[in-house]
Order: structure tokens, then sequence, then C-alpha cells
């Protein structure tokens, strides 16, 4: 510690300084992560991610297919190892389903719901992770509390010094920042979620069900409590989503600190190797979350034959004590590898594609505005 200092104050002075240099590098290693640049529209990131969460749903619809179905089969301990499935059961179920419900398009059932839930999870996300990051990496280092009430300027105090922390670490500013963005994209865009699941888990559709508009006219009909049906597993969803999309934009920000502009080949590679590496880890709570989707949506979705026999989950911790009393562990992991598979697949495309837009609009950007503007940008952000 520095002798200059008075007793009282050297210590924390010392720690704030430390803390001030770190801030510094925070702010340079979060340039690596897909956020928005100080001197670039806030809407690029929103363009950029819509058209990540599109393209990612195209390619990955009949494993997203697949993964619901296993994830909604139930089964008894003694068979439920067998259902997890290797890889090839993939291909298996996959030319099942094109051979007995209706062709290359069943494959792609309740896709538009999904699209319009990833189309509008992933501009959430993106837009949301960018303004979040930024705040962090750019919290002050001293702030006084003295204008507050005396009662709470010690909590406000200790909530600025917490704050101030996590942005002096942009690994702890990337988790934050994700977790944030992820539960914020998951609650707006939660209807869509489950009538994605609705869709998926029918094997045939009746002419009058075959709309999105019609299924939220079924879950509003005669309901006394529509927004507990179309919010259903919404608990362990957002459990599920803080450490997932926390731990996938840690995990990029780690894998792609490397310069002020990401590369969309590093950006694929390390959203396949982040979103599998998260899923791993959270899959239990979306399996979870599935059974109550599907058990909201069964009284008046379908043929009706999901869990109607059955004596319904009273909520997400008795949903997942009988899982295990009745199935199984292994039951939580069913649907595992097609999940893992699907997740790897659309969380790079969706950061590359997210990478690949915003790249060309901040390049258009740049040539509309001329090298001189953006020069004088680029210095005035430096002098900041």
């Amino acid at each position: 510690m520095s002798t200059t200092f008075s007793p009282s104050s050297s210590s924390s002075t010392s720690n704030r300084t430390m803390k001030v240099k770190n801030t510094f590098r925070a702010k340079a290693a979060i340039s690596a992560v897909p956020q928005e640049a100080q001197i670039y529209p806030w809407w690029h990131n929103v363009i950029a991610g819509a058209a990540a969460g599109a393209g990612a749903r195209l390619f990955t619809a009949p494993l997203d297919l697949i993964k619901i179905r296993r994830q909604l089969q139930i089964t008894t301990p003694a068979t439920s190892t067998a259902s997890v499935g290797a890889s090839t059961g993939i291909f298996h179920s996959l030319k099942r389903i094109v051979k007995t419900e209706g062709g290359i398009q069943s494959l792609f059932r309740g896709n538009l719901a999904a699209t319009y839930l990833w189309i509008g999870y992933a501009a959430v996300q993106f837009s949301l992770y960018a303004r979040t990051a930024d705040f962090l990496s750019s919290f002050p280092p001293d702030i006084q509390m003295n204008h507050l009430p005396i009662p709470i300027q010690k909590p406000a105090q200790f909530a600025s010094d917490i704050l101030f922390s996590i942005g002096s670490n942009p690994t702890a500013v990337a988790f934050c920042a994700g977790a944030t963005a992820g539960t914020a994209a998951t609650l707006a865009t939660y209807p869509f979620d489950i009538c994605r699941t609705a869709f998926a888990s029918q094997k045939t559709l009746s002419q009058g069900t075959k709309s999105i508009s019609t299924f939220f006219q079924l879950a509003m009909k005669d309901n006394p409590h529509p927004l507990r049906t179309v919010f259903a597993g919404s608990g362990p969803a957002v459990l599920g989503i803080i450490p997932y999309m926390g731990l996938n934009f840690a995990l990029y920000d780690y894998l792609v600190r490397t310069g002020d502009r990401v590369k969309v080949s590093d950006a694929g590679t390390a959203g396949a190797i982040s979103g599998g590496v998260s899923k791993l880890i959270v899959y239990p709570l979306d399996t979870v979350k599935k059974r109550l989707q599907a058990q909201s949506f069964d009284s008046f979705w379908g043929s009706r034959d999901v869990f109607s026999k059955r004596v319904p989950y009273t909520n997400m911790i008795d949903c997942g004590s009988r899982i295990m009393r009745e199935e199984g562990l292994s039951a939580f992991y069913r649907g595992l590898v097609p999940t893992v598979l699907k997740t790897m697949v659309a969380t790079s495309l969706t950061f590359a594609i997210f990478q690949m837009t915003k790249n060309n609009l901040e390049n258009f950007y740049d040539w509309r505005a001329g090298p001189v503007s953006v020069e004088k940008a680029h210095s005035k952000e430096k002098r900041q």
C-alpha cells in the first residue's frame, strides 16, 4: 500500500485505483463481444439479432421437433435409458416423421411460431445485451451516496461497489449482461415458445388448429387464468436461462477476446462451443419447462392425450421430483443428443449471422459517413 494516503483511506483508495485500471481492460476486452459500438446506431443490434434468429431457426427446426417430442415422452425407469437415444436414432426419427406425418413439411411443424420466437428473442437479447454490457463496463468508480436518506446509504454504496467490481471484469460483464438479456428475451417471447411446443408435440392437427391465432384463442376461451396458461413453465425457463445465457456469453467472450471486430468464422466456432457446453449444464430445467408447458395446453389442444390421464404437476418442484421418482434421472436428459446438436448449430449460426450482419451494417455506415467523420468519431471515443 502507498504511504502517501491517510491511514483511514489508504486501503480503499488503493483498491479503487486497481479497479479503475481493470475497468479500462474490461472496456477493451468487452469490445470483442457482439454489442453496440458507441459510434454506431443502436438498431444495428436489433436488425442483426433478428436476422440471426431467423437464419438459425431455418436450419435447426427438425432437430428442435425431435427434441420436444422426446422431452414429452413419459416412461418408466426401465425404458427411460433407451429413450435418450443415440445419434443414429435422430435420422430414424426424422425418416419416420416424414413417412407417417405428411412429408418434409411435417419436420417444420410449429415453425412459424418458432420463427417469431427466435427473431423476437434474438432481437431483444442482442440489443439489451449491448446496452447492459456498456452500462456495467462504464460504471463510475466512485459515487457518493450522501444525498440519499441515511438508512439506505450503506446498501446503495454496497450495490455501487458490486456494480463497479463486475464492470472491471470482462467475463463478469459478459455473464451478467447475457443473463439479463436472456431473461428479458425469454419473458418477452414466452407465449410463442409455448405455442411452438404445442404444435411440435402433436403428430396430427385438425384443420381448425393450424394457426397461431387459433391456439391463442383456444388458450383464452373460457379460461379464468389465461396468462397462467401462456406462461406455464416460465419459472424453470428463467432459472435455466440465467446460467445458460450467462455462461453462453461469458464463454463466447473468453473465446473471441482478440480485437475490435470479431471474424464471422471465429464467432461461429465460439458460439458452437459456448452453446453446447451451456445447454448440457441447464438441460434438466428445460425438460421440466416443456412438461409444464404441455400440461397447460393439453386440455384444449390437439388429441388431448399427453397428460390428460395423469395427476397434474402442481409446480416446478413437484414436476422435477415426480420425473425423478417415476421415470429416473435419465428422463431429465431425454432428447439430449438432438438438443446439443441443435444448440451447437443454432448458437454457431446465431453468433455468425449476427456478426456478419452487424459487420456489414457497420461497413455501410462507415461508407455513408465517410472516412473523415468515422476518424473523428473514433478519436472522440478514445478521448472519452
